[in-house]
């Protein structure tokens, strides 16, 4: 494969690169390695992983090779299996990414349920009131939260903060990509600065690991995804409490600006009884409530704000 060590040998038929790619893949301890590898070689021919058994025979051209070899290394090297292959699938889409933001996760799909299950609330309401955004997603990254959400609500408008100009960039490339781009509008904050009138529904997955976590999270995550979009300080919490205060300076106005009236931020699985005493002494007068993921562990704080 080019490194000392590893085979540059791979075969032409489909079955046995396949074999050899597995092979490397395990003595790397990488996860998954056959389907790591099965992925890897149905992204370099455009074809279906069932059409890879299908056609375990087929002859590989030299191209085919060397990009496969290419794409291997780099996940022998540890590198995250989405930025090798530039994108991962989020709530049925496929999201292009790379190593300027965080790797969408499964579990952020609660987010997404809990904001449409909300935007239908307010739907239905007799007393809903006009705004020019629905929704605000905090900390968008690659745009994964506000997109799924446009995607299945097609008169929704949302508008999406990141610190990162580099995150933007690419939420704006996955918005443009699914023809949602005319309705959310991406805006460079730190949470909730420069905002006054917020929108009824507040979404967020902000960095939740503690920096002595992050020191023991394997490679793929730590020397590539970026640790702005990892980093939650000592416990874990500290951005999910800047934003929970920012939340409470502006329910406390008192002038008539537009204040949420719900909010939904991730949370990491150890952390719900911090997030909630969080939650309770900052925001006394929200109904606080942890909302478990699909494997039964604690991932969002849910707040009713109005």
């Amino acid at each position: 494969m080019g490194s000392a060590g590893w085979r540059s040998d791979l075969d032409e038929d489909i079955r046995t690169a396949l074999r050899a790619a597995i092979a490397q893949l395990d003595a790397a301890r990488v996860d998954a390695p056959t389907t790591t590898a099965r992925l890897l070689l149905a992204h370099v021919l455009d074809k279906p992983k069932a059409w890879l058994v299908a056609h375990g025979d087929a002859q590989l051209d030299a191209a085919a090779r060397e990009r496969f070899g290419a794409l291997l290394r780099r996940v022998v090297a540890r590198e995250p299996l989405a930025y090798v292959l530039g994108s991962r699938e989020f709530y049925g889409l496929d999201l292009s990414v790379d190593r300027r933001v965080l790797i969408p996760r499964p579990e952020t799909e609660r987010l997404v349920e809990l904001a449409l299950d909300e935007l239908q609330v307010i739907h239905l309401s007799p007393h809903r009131r006009p705004a020019r955004f629905s929704v605000l997603d905090v900390g968008t990254g690659s745009g994964a939260i506000p997109i799924a959400i446009a995607k299945h609500v097609p008169d929704v408008c949302i508008l999406a903060t990141d610190i990162s100009a580099d995150a933007l960039a690419v939420a704006r490339l996955n918005a443009r990509r699914h023809g949602v781009a005319d309705r959310i509008t991406l805006l460079q904050a730190d949470l909730l600065d420069g905002l006054v009138a917020l929108p009824p529904i507040i979404t967020a997955n902000l960095p939740y690991v503690t920096r002595e976590e992050i020191e023991g999270l394997p490679p793929e995550i730590q020397a590539h995804e970026p640790r702005i979009a990892l980093d939650g300080g000592d416990d874990g919490l500290a951005l999910v409490r800047r934003l929970l205060e920012q939340i409470a300076a502006r329910m406390t106005r008192g002038d008539g600006t537009a204040q949420p009236r719900a909010a939904f931020l991730e949370i990491g699985a150890s952390q719900g009884p911090a997030a909630l005493a969080a939650a309770r002494t900052l925001l006394p007068q929200a109904q606080a409530e942890i909302k478990k993921d699909l494997a039964g562990l604690d991932r969002v704080l849910a707040l009713r704000l109005a």
